[in-house]
């Protein structure tokens, strides 16, 4: 089994093909902490043969800076159920993770498994951006 994914600022599936806004970035940026993301995007293509067809389950778990999972409601793990088509298929999933806060900054994992297995890791950093220099220009119009 073969698994590609992504993060994204939002992501939908439809007939076999992802859509996608914002795709690749690694750093979000807040002004102050704690912060309310309003959502992260996950894409997900899991390729199989003949012999994985059939029903999975995809788990989801966010690891903190300090490599402890949090909490989605109030389990550690969030779990989606999929089927893979007959013979070598290929299922396109679309996960969008609404509301997220992330009380301080630092780095954080999304860590994706299919039946108990690790299938892959997405990090991305949350960080105090940075502020902005002074504007050149002052209100006004120009002609």
């Amino acid at each position: 089994m073969e698994v590609d994914a992504f993060l994204a600022d939002s992501v939908q599936a439809t007939g076999g093909k992802l859509h996608a806004l914002g795709i690749g970035w690694q750093v979000i940026q807040a002004s102050a902490f704690p912060v309310r993301h309003d959502r992260i995007g996950l894409g997900l293509v899991v390729r199989t043969t003949s012999e994985e067809a059939g029903a999975h389950t995809l788990s989801i778990s966010l690891l903190d800076p300090n490599g402890a999972p949090r909490l989605f409601g109030d389990r550690p793990v969030f779990d989606v159920n999929f089927a893979s088509p007959d013979g070598e298929g290929t299922a396109t999933l679309a996960l969008n993770l609404d509301g997220l806060v992330f009380e301080t900054e630092g780095s954080h994992t999304i860590v994706l498994g299919i039946d108990g297995d690790e299938a892959v890791r997405l990090p991305f950093r949350v960080q105090t951006r940075a502020e902005q220099p002074p504007s050149e220009f002052r209100s006004g119009v120009y002609l």
